[in-house]
């Protein structure tokens, strides 16, 4: 009976278990369990746990540009890898970005004004980007 949790060395695990681009499933695929007995492995093995040490990839630009657009704090929560959205309020308040309101709910997810989808905003920022470019398209005729 083969047992391929003994087979994984502290060796083998840590460099995967450190990239916190590589998602956990994934490392459990490739090495042939479950994404329970990866965490398990790791734990056992004393690797750090990865809520704790999640790095941040988001830059504060692309965060405050998001947030004044209205983006909705799960979407953005999602797209920067948080494990909740929660995290996104906290790190409004780090940037000193101003807070959201409520309205009457409605139209509006969770009754927030101005929320828009994540969708919307890139389709937003690519129209921005498409404009600008045919006006230095022009100007340069």
């Amino acid at each position: 009976m083969s047992r391929p949790l003994a087979n994984i060395t502290k060796e083998t695990l840590a460099p995967l278990w450190a990239r916190h681009d590589i998602p956990v499933d994934r490392i459990a695929s490739a090495l042939g369990v479950s994404r329970q007995a990866v965490s398990y492995k790791a734990k056992s093995l004393g690797l750090p746990s990865r809520a704790k040490v999640r790095r941040c990839y988001v830059d504060d630009e692309t965060f405050t540009r998001m947030w004044n657009a209205g983006v909705c704090s799960t979407d953005m929560a999602a797209h920067f890898g948080y494990t909740h959205r929660s995290a996104i309020g906290t790190r409004r308040r780090i940037l000193g970005l101003p807070a959201r309101t409520r309205g009457k709910g409605g139209t509006n997810s969770g009754g927030w004004h101005q929320t828009i989808s994540l969708t919307q905003f890139f389709e937003a920022e690519l129209a921005a980007a498409m404009q600008a470019e045919a006006q230095q398209r022009k100007a340069a005729q």
